[in-house]
């Protein structure tokens, strides 16, 4: 548990380090299946972004996970961008898990660009099994 904690520190403070350098963070709210989360990234407008995950479930009870992506636009256009890259993550069932989540964000408003809808599937391995998980959110560019 203390190793997770200050595993999850580090991550923390090196990724808003990153964050600081790019120009903009972006907030995001993740559903996908029974888990919510919740995110905080560098600008996803950037060639190479990453963000961090944190699940955010309405079950009692529900084991606090923390997930660290690392993404890199593959296309991108005024309207769209598409992305895939590699996900770390821990869950307080004290299992690590890991993932290649493929994405797009969608920027539907001419004038206000900074919004997107991302559309994201991910193959992914945790408590010795691999699956496959599909998220669809919305976030968020603020600049500094």
């Amino acid at each position: 548990m203390k190793k997770a904690l200050l595993s999850s520190l580090l991550l923390t403070l090196s990724f808003f380090s990153f964050a600081q350098e790019s120009g903009k963070i972006h907030a995001g709210i993740y559903h996908g299946g029974i888990i919510g989360q919740v995110g905080i990234g560098t600008n996803f407008e950037k060639k190479n972004f990453g963000e961090l995950r944190f699940s955010a479930s309405d079950i009692v009870n529900y084991p606090f996970n923390i997930e660290g992506y690392f993404n890199r636009n593959y296309i991108q256009s005024d309207w769209y961008n598409i992305h895939a890259g590699l996900m770390l993550g821990y869950s307080f069932y004290e299992d690590i898990r890991f993932g290649l989540p493929i994405g797009m964000t969608f920027k539907p408003i001419k004038e206000h660009r900074q919004f997107g809808i991302l559309l994201e599937a991910m193959p992914n391995y945790f408590l010795g099994n691999p699956n496959l998980r599909a998220s669809i959110g919305i976030r968020y560019n603020f600049s500094n």
